[in-house]
């Protein structure tokens, strides 16, 4: 569609000159009055042509017969000129080369061609017919007259055939190389996505590009209800903002058409479908746009090699716009890409999620070792989560919050329980190894694949807001609000729960500490949302488990435990 338009711009640039030249040759030939009228129409005329073409709303609707239109306009113009002006015929009929020439650039078509060029011919032979009928001239004169002419728009007609086979090897080669090169870049790109998601969006994007599509979309086979869904869509920006997809339901029943049979197919505008699903015709609506759908397929390793349809990729036309040629093929390869690539980021992610639960359950044990640190990491994150709800962060975040908190201290595996349990103060050889354990929980994380975002939270929940934490010294500008969270989070629960050098803290003076760390410690706000939830309650479930097995009364204003 773009390339469409580039050619139509650059033939009505040569129009404008082309009307110059034709009014220089007519104006002493036509009256003044005549000529206004004339040039007032062709300047309008081509004026309204360049606004179609530089307004995308418009040339959506009518860039494929724009280029018809202007033909015959011109084709019209130059008709009425040569039987207006017979005196000035002699040059007057050498623009009907414009036309033709025009006519070559913008088609690589050279049935198209003949077609206009068969129209040139015949308009040319109205006028030299009108002229000699006008003038008394005799057969053998508008024969000749007529003879001569002909050959020389045949000429014409053939320079056209020559730069249409130009053009269209030019793009061909281009057309080729920009497919080439955009199948690399998306495959290449398709290894980096860690999300389904943004993967298909990619693909329904890349394909849209390509095929210079209005629009596509992207559906799956959910793997646990086995219900087909739309994981992306994408209209073209050349489309317009009017511009507007097929009903979704046809869209699906292409979808689902495809993942009955397994095959590809196109689907004309107002005609029900493909050759091969003649037999379905019924089952299509009629619409205005021409459609395309493959199916994301993926052949098992097993000894069958079975061949699983994952989903459907389906695109459309701009109303009556056709594909070219190479769009299915193009089509076929980006499905096939994709399908490889979402079948890997399934195993991968599957993987990633079992690698994840083990590692959770092997913290949750290695807290279980002792009563001091049981459920240490799962109260974290519970109040973590209240926290960052109650200062209206959004649930993606929440999300990297949870993961982090439930792996924060993962590290401490490689803590001697020595050290983890020793009620004294610790040593700077011990006190040394200590401050290395977020490092090791991060380094431990790391190989899962998880975000940039929870593998930070998880090597800086020990930073303070002063700047004096460990293992970076993070300064307050480099510690996002997130990691704040955390940090209050962990350093409430340690204050909360029992701790082998100390009993748990009475609510006064859990409250004292938290006045005394704001604005020094700990992030202030994040202290007053943690306040908050403490004054309404929120926090008593959490530790309601931790506070039966323990045997704590945690509202006692002595803060000492009681007997079990």
């Amino acid at each position: 569609m773009e390339k469409k338009r580039r050619a139509e711009k650059l033939i009505t640039w040569l129009r404008w000159l082309v009307l110059i030249f034709g009014a220089a040759v007519v104006a002493d030939e036509i009256s003044a009055r005549l000529a206004v009228v004339l040039s007032t129409a062709l300047v309008i005329y081509n004026a309204l042509v360049t606004f179609c073409l530089h307004n995308d709303t418009k040339f959506a609707k009518c860039g494929r017969r724009l280029s018809d239109v202007c033909r015959i306009v011109d084709t019209l113009a130059i008709t009425l000129l040569l039987a207006a002006c017979p005196k000035s015929g002699s040059i007057i009929w050498l623009l009907y080369w414009f036309v033709l020439v025009s006519s070559g650039y913008s088609y690589a078509s050279l049935r198209k061609l003949v077609y206009d060029s068969a129209v040139v011919l015949s308009a040319n032979a109205l006028a030299v017919l009108y002229v000699g009928s006008a003038s008394g001239s005799s057969l053998s004169v508008v024969g000749y007259t007529l003879a001569i002419r002909s050959v020389g728009l045949i000429l014409g007609a053939l320079v056209a055939a020559y730069v249409a086979k130009v053009r269209s090897q030019d793009e061909l080669a281009s057309e080729r190389g920009s497919y080439l090169q955009a199948i690399l870049e998306c495959g290449t790109k398709l290894t980096r996505f860690r999300d389904v998601h943004e993967l298909a969006v990619h693909v329904v994007q890349s394909a849209v590009t390509q095929t210079g599509a209005q629009g596509g979309e992207l559906l799956l086979i959910n793997e646990e209800t086995g219900e087909l869904e739309r994981e992306a869509f994408h209209l073209s920006a050349e489309g317009g903002s009017e511009a507007e997809a097929p009903p979704d339901s046809l869209i699906r029943s292409y979808a689902n058409w495809v993942l009955r049979t397994g095959k590809e197919f196109v689907v004309r505008a107002s005609k029900p479908g493909a050759d091969q699903a003649q037999s379905d015709n019924n089952a299509f609506e009629r619409d205005n746009h021409h459609a395309i759908a493959v199916p994301l397929q993926w052949q098992s390793s097993s000894a069958d090699n079975e061949v699983s349809v994952l989903g459907a990729l389906v695109v459309w036309s701009a109303p009556t716009e056709d594909f070219a040629p190479d769009a299915l093929d193009i089509l076929k390869i980006f499905a096939a890409i994709a399908g490889a690539a979402i079948v890997n980021l399934r195993l991968y992610t599957s993987l990633q999620k079992s690698f994840l639960r083990t590692l959770q359950s092997l913290a949750a044990s290695l807290e279980a070792r002792d009563e001091y640190t049981r459920g240490h990491s799962e109260r974290v994150m519970k109040v973590a989560s209240l926290i960052a709800e109650e200062l209206n962060v959004p649930d993606e975040s929440i999300e990297i919050l949870r993961s982090a908190a439930q792996l924060h201290d993962i590290g401490k595996i490689g803590v001697p329980d020595a050290i983890l349990r020793k009620a004294g103060r610790l040593t700077a050889e011990e006190w040394e190894t200590m401050r290395r354990h977020p490092i090791v929980s991060e380094e431990i994380c790391r190989p899962l694949g998880l975000a940039p975002e929870v593998l930070f939270l998880i090597k800086h929940h020990h930073e303070r807001i002063d700047g004096k934490g460990y293992p970076a010294g993070l300064p307050p500008e480099e510690q996002p609000l997130l990691q704040r969270i955390l940090v209050v989070a962990d350093s409430f629960d340690a204050m909360r729960s029992r701790r082998p050098y100390r009993d748990v803290m009475s609510e006064e003076e859990l409250l004292s500490e938290l006045n005394r760390s704001a604005g020094r410690t700990m992030d202030p706000t994040v202290v007053e949302a943690l306040k908050r939830l403490m004054s309404r309650g929120d926090l008593v479930p959490v530790y309601e488990e931790h506070d039966r097995l323990t045997g704590v009364d945690f509202r006692s204003s002595k803060g000492n435990a009681k007997a079990a």
